[in-house]
């Protein structure tokens, strides 16, 4: 596209510079971040026009749009959940912007139970069940409208199929722990504009028909205001448990008796330099603990509460070279989820940890597992791959029998595709999996369209899984590309430490080995690979195309982490020093600019066709991130190819229903297929 042909958006600059840890760092577009100005208002409104126009030359957009339509209309359903007499489960018709819940008894007929689609004119509201009190009447939901974090608990009686008049505002879906007749849950000191910084994060105890503001406070530690909190009630309702984090990783669990509450803390795991998952144990008194403290694939222990000590846990699952993803107690029964070169595997114990069998999984993918009570006799397992659709298969305990329960019908035609998995090696020789998925005809001429897409960090592990998109991609002659690098939990504990803080650019390095690797054994080029991913992965795709420019084609930041000096400054971003460090630091300040999108642009440079992504209502990663990369963009680079923002409006951290999904999508796919076709 001729340099001429797009004439960007004015953008003001002012001579903000600030000199942090001895360099003068700039930053002219700061006015951005205050994005519900009239001047920044304005200043979207042009930015969006000027990318809708660019879209709209692409003669396959409209096209592109209905083919995913096409693709996602077909009706959908979810495991059910088995929740007292009624199994709980949630339908979509196809096109349905929210799903629908409904539920039966087990021989009885189906009935409506809350559609979410009523919640708001744009169907942009959402309703996530959060909570369930011990007789199984009042459940607690999560209210979120555009599917922003901030949001609301709303409490339905399923008897009445209504909603009580409690609700808890401003609150961020860290979940609700019932007992009694209320629920435990934790929010921030007061209720802020949603940009700023979180924290002060306290428990409360909310007695349903109370409001509010004479809610009970639990916990607070005031001398550490950056600090999420939630709770867990055990199953007998005689403990509670505050399990503490100071970023994204690394737990601190306290506890003590219910009808003690005066008492203080008791520390059953401390803080914060491992994870631990605790679930109930059969006998009394006693609960598992799955850790990675000393064991960095996880291993799971028996603790007795009246002796907490570390010296008295008792290892139940050993540590194995691959990683322990999660330990559920069902039936009388462990069943131990097992990552093994990002395939699920899983093996069924006694309560003392003997092995006794493993699952037969379908087909090799991923696997899930539903269920309410470690009492329950029954559970569903979930099955997916990049080529199978998901599937759910019911499980009797007792009898170790797996039958066939539900997969949805799909139109989309994966018969034609071949899925494979392959490594190759990074820039210091670590081996790295990547997943492949091609129509199975491709010719390996080094001219065929790549979307290589990433994440790389926050112990996220990018499984398996089934995307009907997919395909509108497939039939254009594209390769989707998946790659496992460092810093998610693929291989561990040891493979999130080497992808995180000082180590982050090893992430950076694996994802544009990636892009050799496939150039290297003749799959494509560099004029014909598009690079994606979105949030962390935004930060990704960013780092990337600021530092390997001529490898890339096409470049979609989505909702990324772009300002790598100031992330920490809004909503629950100061989290995220866990894994970037902290830029107050000299160190950890020196690392991120190294590598921080906003600040590596460089003046003249030629970078790929970009379309950087974001929502109004990201109350996660804030919009600013993506305004300021943009602005700077379009103002240093050379200009050969497009610098463009899109803004989904009515949406957040992620597409707030399934048409604002499906629009999203189909212009993503148009540019890179303007680029790459």
């Amino acid at each position: 596209m001729p340099k001429d042909s797009i004439q960007y958006t004015h953008t003001p600059k002012t001579e903000l510079v600030e000199e942090l840890h001895g360099h003068n760092i700039a930053d002219p577009y700061r006015w951005l971040e205050d994005d519900k100005s009239a001047e920044t208002t304005a200043w979207l409104k042009e930015q969006q026009a000027l990318t809708d126009s660019i879209l709209s030359r692409h003669p396959g957009r409209k096209a592109m749009f209905q083919r995913l339509k096409e693709l996602s209309d077909y009706p959908r359903q979810s495991v059910p959940l088995k929740i007292g007499e009624w199994y709980y489960y949630s339908k979509n018709e196809g096109l349905q912007n929210q799903w629908v819940r409904y539920r039966k008894k087990k021989d009885g007929e189906e009935e409506l139970f809350l559609n979410p689609n009523t919640l708001s004119k744009d169907g942009t509201t959402s309703a996530s069940m959060l909570g369930i009190c011990k007789d199984k009447r009042y459940f607690t939901f999560n209210i979120s409208p555009s599917g922003a974090d901030n949001s609301e608990y709303w409490i339905m009686d399923t008897q009445t199929k209504s909603f009580l008049k409690d609700k808890i505002t401003n609150v961020r879906g860290f979940g609700v722990a019932w007992y009694k007749d209320g629920f435990f849950y934790s929010k921030n000191a007061a209720a802020q504009d949603y940009q700023a910084q979180d924290s002060n994060q306290k428990v409360y105890y909310h007695k349903l028909g109370e409001p509010e503001d004479k809610d009970t406070l639990i916990y607070e530690d005031p001398e550490n205001p950056l600090q999420y909190n939630t709770t867990m009630v055990s199953d007998d309702e005689k403990y509670l448990f505050i399990y503490s984090f100071k970023g994204t990783s690394g737990t601190r669990i306290l506890f003590r008796r219910l009808d003690s509450p005066n008492d203080e803390w008791t520390c059953l795991f401390p803080g914060f330099d491992h994870d631990a998952v605790m679930l109930d144990a059969y006998e009394e008194n006693h609960f598992y603990l799955l850790t990675n403290k000393g064991a960095k694939n996880f291993r799971l222990y028996k603790v007795l509460l009246q002796k907490p000590a570390e010296e008295n846990w008792v290892e139940i699952i050993p540590e194995r070279d691959y990683l322990l993803q999660s330990a559920n107690l069902v039936g009388g029964k462990l069943f131990a989820s097992y990552l093994k070169d990002v395939y699920t595997h899983i093996e069924v114990f006694d309560p003392a940890g003997n092995f006794l069998y493993p699952i037969q999984m379908p087909f090799l993918g991923s696997a899930g597992i539903s269920y309410l009570e470690k009492e329950d006799t029954e559970l569903y397992f979930s099955f997916s791959s990049y080529a199978q659709p998901l599937e759910y298969h019911h499980y009797d305990i007792a009898t170790n029998k797996l039958s066939f329960y539900h997969r949805d019908s799909v139109k989309a035609d994966f018969s034609d595709v071949l899925t494979k998995q392959v490594f190759y090696p990074s820039k210091d020789g670590t081996r790295i999996p990547l997943s492949l998925i091609h129509n199975k005809d491709l010719k390996l001429d080094g001219n065929n369209p790549v979307y290589l897409y990433g994440y790389g960090g926050f112990n996220v592990s990018l499984e398996p899984y089934f995307s009907s998109n997919y395909l509108a991609l497939i039939e254009q002659g594209f390769i989707i590309a998946i790659a496992n690098l460092r810093g998610g939990n693929e291989y561990g504990e040891s493979w999130h430490e080497a992808g995180m803080l000082l180590n982050k650019q090893n992430v950076f390095d694996d994802f544009i080995a990636a892009a050799e690797y496939l150039i290297q054994e003749n799959y494509t080029n560099p004029d014909k690979i598009a690079i994606t991913g979105g949030s962390n992965g935004g930060l990704l795709v960013g780092a990337c195309l600021t530092q390997r420019p001529e490898l890339f084609k096409v470049a979609v930041p989505a909702m990324g982490v772009l300002d790598m000096l100031r992330f920490h400054k809004f909503t629950l971003g100061w989290g995220w020093m866990a894994e970037y460090g902290n830029p107050d630091e000299k160190e950890h300040f020196e690392n991120l600019l190294s590598y921080s999108p906003l600040h590596n642009i460089k003046e003249g440079t030629k970078y790929p066709a970009t379309m950087i992504c974001t929502a109004d209502h990201d109350d996660r990663v804030i919009p600013a991130h993506s305004f300021k990369f943009a602005a700077t963009l379009q103002e240093k680079a050379s200009h050969e190819n497009p610098a463009l923002l899109y803004v989904q409006f009515d949406s957040s951290h992620g597409p707030s229903s399934t048409t604002k999904g499906l629009e999203l999508w189909a212009d993503i796919f148009s540019f890179m297929c303007m680029y790459l076709k």
